[in-house]
């Protein structure tokens, strides 16, 4: 039996919108933004700054913003080449961290390399030194490399060229000359978006720095109130963290591993705090938001940003004020980062002449608690629901274009799931109750999802074990006075309260493969070959069928 847990939202005129606005379109934008008041040298040095909060300047810029009947980018090059915001337009929410005012904070106290920060939020580039870097606050260059209806793609690129003396002297890597690119791509019909990286060595000799991607979390935020809830979770193949630094050491002693479990959600981060994962074990990180179940992915092989970072200012730092310059940034968000190296102040090196480059891509996720495996395309999440003795699965696929087909099979060889559906903008979320199926007895299952486009080709797949807790329906009741299940390829195995009646085997063609009259309680009987057998048990006017798979 299929339970179908699926809500679709959207309207006729939503179809009718997405239908009508398929091309990708590019156009200007003037983004407003207020911070607290202070004054920069020509190099970025904190000249002075003011600690009243009626002392505010609203500044402008010029942004960009890339946009398809699915998702919204607005771009700031001049502003640190930083993507500020990605919306989901089937929710209407933000996905991307905004400081509704900045603060500087960290002024002469050797965190930063300009020895002061200011949050602003988005995604954004940050070398050739840790801790953001030398250009997140200084202009990009910008260039349109591509723009077609299918899709627009737009470079951002900084040469580092910059030696500022009053540097810390944690921050050592000196002028690099390493040039980064980053181009941002977004594609017809498509809610995943491409962020690729290509770093450039322009000298003739090897060169060491450190880049990080830094992304500033709220997906399923409210647009110009960006928050993560404390039930927000970072969700990441990861099994153990490194301790970085944090107040009173709580996440850790410094170095030393914990279990990623511990820190996995926003509510666990009793205060603000650095950690590193020890190994990022597939190709995905992000942050899904409990609440509505609306999540952000990063999506990318690792192979080239082996590092991941994370922050949080800690669950005490929920709705603050930031026009209270006390404050200093301090807000509700998931600071992820993905890194050439594997902690902060780690150098990277870059042979002469030579360059690195990868692709990292961004996806909306909807309707989905957590991820089992995800790509450019499709994601997937199943697990066993013991209230429900049920396998649940969630689903999204990234293109309006693809009506997915969904393929469940349980241990290798048996379909339990099997449906052609319409591309969905909430993804798809349904319940398996196996009471007709196979899997009678509590244990270990190989769990196989594959989703295929309508062209029969795969489009994802993936598979794990999960346990199964026959403790609810999957068990018969004292009623029924009979269990039947199937262990041991070609036979089929019965329990009996009883041992006063008739059993009866038929094949899925009606064929009778067994019938004997029962002289035991647990019986084992063979059976010619593997597929759907009916069993049934006649005794004193009491008729008890069930269906079994066989191997």
């Amino acid at each position: 039996m299929i339970k179908t847990l699926r809500t679709v939202v959207c309207s006729v005129l939503c179809l009718f919108f997405w239908s009508s606005h398929a091309q990708v379109v590019l156009r200007d934008t003037l983004i407003s933004w207020q911070h607290h008041d202070f004054v920069l040298g020509e190099d970025h040095a904190m000249l002075g700054y003011t600690t009243n909060d009626d002392e505010i300047t609203e500044v402008a810029f010029n942004g960009k913003v890339i946009e398809n009947e699915l998702i919204r980018l607005v771009l700031i090059p001049e502003y640190g080449g930083r993507v500020l915001s990605y919306v989901y337009k089937p929710t209407g929410y933000e996905y991307l961290y905004q400081a509704e005012c900045g603060s500087p904070y960290g002024m002469n106290d050797g965190n930063f390399y300009y020895d002061w920060l200011m949050v602003y939020g988005g995604i954004f580039p940050t070398f050739t030194e840790p801790e953001h870097g030398k250009a997140w606050l200084i202009p990009w260059t910008f260039e349109l490399t591509q723009e077609t209806d299918d899709v627009i793609s737009i470079k951002m690129a900084q040469k580092d060229t910059i030696d500022f003396s009053g540097a810390p002297g944690n921050f050592d890597n000196g002028v690099t000359n390493i040039t980064c690119e980053v181009t941002i791509s977004v594609y017809k019909n498509s809610s995943a978006w491409d962020f690729d990286v290509n770093l450039i060595n322009n000298n003739s000799f090897s060169q060491k720095y450190e880049y990080w991607t830094c992304t500033t979390l709220t997906p399923g935020s409210e647009i110009g109130k960006t928050a993560s809830p404390l039930e927000s979770k970072i969700v990441a193949p990861v099994e153990e963290y490194r301790a970085g630094w944090s107040p009173n050491s709580w996440i850790g002693n410094w170095g030393s591993s914990n279990s990623f479990s511990d820190i996995d959600v926003l509510d666990e981060w009793s205060d603000m705090g650095i950690a590193y994962a020890d190994e990022i074990l597939d190709n995905y990180w992000g942050v899904i938001n409990q609440e509505n179940q609306e999540g952000i992915m990063r999506i990318s092989p690792n192979e080239e940003t082996p590092g991941l970072k994370l922050w949080t200012w800690g669950r005490g730092n929920v709705d603050n004020d930031l026009f209270d310059f006390s404050n200093g940034g301090a807000d509700n968000y998931i600071e992820l980062w993905a890194g050439a190296s594997m902690e902060f102040f780690q150098d990277a090196t870059l042979a002469s002449g030579s360059s690195k480059s990868w692709k990292e891509t961004y996806a909306a996720t909807t309707s989905m608690t957590d991820i089992k495996g995800i790509n450019e395309l499709a994601g997937a999440n199943f697990y066993w629901n013991d209230e429900d003795q049920a396998l649940d699965f969630e689903v999204n696929v990234f293109s309006s274009e693809l009506n997915p087909k969904v393929v469940i099979t349980l241990n290798g060889d048996q379909t339990i799931y099997e449906e052609q559906l319409d591309f969905d903008p909430m993804g798809y979320v349904e319940s398996i109750v196996l009471d007709e199926v196979t899997a009678r007895v509590s244990g270990d299952y190989l769990v196989n999802v594959s989703i295929y486009n309508e062209q029969s080709e795969l489009v994802l797949e993936i598979e794990d074990d999960v346990f199964i807790n026959n403790s609810g329906p999957l068990e018969v009741s004292a009623i029924s006075e009979m269990i039947v299940y199937s262990k041991v390829p070609g036979e089929v195995s019965v329990e009996l309260t009883d041992s006063n009646g008739v059993l009866q085997i038929v094949d899925i063609q009606g064929r009778v493969i067994s019938r004997v009259n029962v002289t035991q309680k647990d019986m084992d009987v063979r059976v010619p070959t593997s597929g759907l057998y009916i069993v049934t048990y006649e005794a004193e006017d009491q008729i008890t069928s069930r269906k079994v798979v066989v191997k």
